[in-house]
């Protein structure tokens, strides 16, 4: 039967659904509560550029034709005459790609929170609500646009990790990934700064990447971070 009740410091609430008792809540069941937050002004993300590599394709060794004029004695007439001359040089070709790698960096941007004695808090989750501007925006290699974020102009919350940047290939395979977290670890809260970049040839072949060069992106974050427990 529906009700609430009151014993012994418990709270429980019942709601009764097609003759079926459902507890609504009860203090006895663990239940997420926030034990401290901080704040945390200015923490720098930053990518690097990408690179790219020039990889021989084949050598022609008659790529390109080109013409010219000598002047040779007509065996008749005792003249001279401009006679055209056809050759051909060769040239190596090549393609590129965007080099394929993975990256990583971990800082401790704060510390756990403590007790009234001092002892460091053993938190069960933390959870972060941002604000953030990317200060310098990565261009794709491949085109004069900046690369897709998925940071909003406003207040944005999450737990653990956070897909900043994205980019896939013509079929839709992604083949750039840049990531923030954060998380806790000992009696630090950390941020940890990923990028997973995969093997990209170039479409055009015997053409670089245009925008290699651009393609470093910065942001700007300030963070209210909640520390919180399960009641037990």
């Amino acid at each position: 039967m529906s009700g609430f009740t009151a014993s012994n410091s418990r709270i429980k609430v019942v709601e009764t659904v097609s003759s079926v008792d459902q507890t609504v809540f009860d203090t006895n069941d663990d239940m997420p509560h926030i034990v401290a937050t901080t704040f945390l002004s200015g923490q720098i993300v930053d990518f690097s550029n990408l690179t790219q590599t020039q990889n021989f394709w084949f050598y022609d060794p008659c790529a390109f034709y080109y013409t010219y004029f000598v002047w040779q004695t007509h065996p008749f007439y005792g003249v001279y005459e401009a006679v055209q001359v056809d050759e051909c040089t060769g040239a190596a070709f090549y393609t590129y790609s965007v080099d394929a790698r993975e990256y990583s960096s971990e800082t401790n941007i704060a510390d756990l929170p403590v007790d009234e004695d001092g002892n460091v808090v053993d938190v069960d989750f933390v959870v972060v609500q941002a604000t953030g501007v990317r200060t310098l925006a990565g261009k794709d290699p491949r085109f004069n646009q900046a690369l897709p974020t998925t940071v909003p102009p406003k207040t944005f919350s999450f737990q653990g990790s956070v897909l900043l940047e994205s980019s896939g290939k013509a079929n839709g395979d992604s083949w750039l990934r840049r990531i923030v977290s954060v998380y806790k670890s000992g009696t630090k809260l950390k941020m940890k700064v990923q990028e997973s970049i995969a093997f990209l040839e170039r479409a055009t072949n015997d053409a670089a990447f245009p925008y290699v060069s651009s393609s470093r992106s910065t942001y700007s974050f300030n963070l209210k971070v909640f520390f919180g427990k399960f009641r037990q």
